[in-house]
């Protein structure tokens, strides 16, 4: 997998806390990512079931989470320098992700190991699977 450029579905996103699997943004998830070829990238990311209920009180992140910028991509690394985003703590930050190869035109894009104050170790793997003209 050399080529990032395109559009992406969420098949799933996975939440590894302290060892406890956690699926976020619903089973199956909902999601789109796009790279192009100038740099700029956007995600969005929502539980299906969530949109279906039409709360409009809901605000979670793990129900709703979109946002946009620029990437680049150095080796097996992708960074994304948020400048938009749903939440607004986010812009200027930068999402880091390790990219790995599950199957051709599916990825995986995994979280940085974080060590959280109880000592607990969090992971988020997100799979991506390429969307062809035909989907």
């Amino acid at each position: 997998m050399t080529d990032l450029l395109g559009t992406w579905t969420l098949v799933s996103c996975i939440n590894d806390r302290g060892g406890t699997e956690v699926r976020t943004f619903g089973n199956p998830p909902a999601g789109q990512l796009q790279y192009t070829a100038d740099g700029r990238m956007s995600a969005f990311l929502m539980d299906s079931a969530w949109a279906a209920a039409g709360d409009p009180a809901a605000d979670s992140f793990t129900e709703f989470f979109a946002y946009a910028g620029t990437w680049h991509r150095q080796g097996d690394m992708i960074t994304h320098k948020i400048l938009f985003a749903s939440q607004p703590a986010r812009v200027g930050t930068s999402f880091v992700r390790r990219i790995v190869p599950i199957a051709p035109d599916t990825i995986q894009l995994v979280t940085e190991p974080e060590v959280s104050k109880s000592g607990r170790t969090y992971v988020t793997r997100l799979e991506w699977q390429r969307v062809t003209a035909a989907q």
